[in-house]
């Protein structure tokens, strides 16, 4: 039986164009309307400022990824990063099985027996027996 390899880590969000997701589509269209507001509100220089920084917010944010992570989502943990505390302490946690605690057995203290090592070795014979297959 043939095997055929399966696709993983597949994450591709539904195209609402052919080539916006929903997500670019909302950002853009938010864009839009800010840059609508700002051109009725401000002068046209400061206009002009403003609509190039949201506008090229709004790209950067549809359509940059880093590491195939989602700008907006970079953001959002770089500021919990730097917000949050960076020292963790240990908290022991208390298991949900109490344990039982086991006595250790205590140690007897033994005399020290010194052994009387033999001047004969008998690894000469262990050898010729060895090297010559006799039992």
């Amino acid at each position: 039986m043939e095997q055929y390899p399966v696709p993983q880590f597949i994450e591709e969000e539904a195209r609402m164009t052919s080539f916006l997701t929903m997500r670019q589509f909302i950002y853009l269209t938010v864009a839009g309307a800010v840059i609508f507001v700002l051109y009725s509100i401000l002068p046209f220089p400061i206009f002009v400022v403003a609509a190039i920084i949201v506008g090229g917010g709004a790209l950067s944010l549809g359509f940059f990824k880093i590491n195939g992570v989602p700008l907006l989502t970079m953001v959002f943990n770089s500021i919990g990063f730097l917000s949050g505390a960076k020292a963790y302490t240990w908290k022991k946690k208390e298991s949900l099985y109490p344990f039982k605690t086991i006595q250790k057995a205590t140690l007897k203290k033994v005399e020290e027996v010194k052994l009387g090592v033999s001047q004969k070795s008998g690894l000469k014979k262990l050898k010729t027996k060895i090297e010559l297959n006799t039992k």
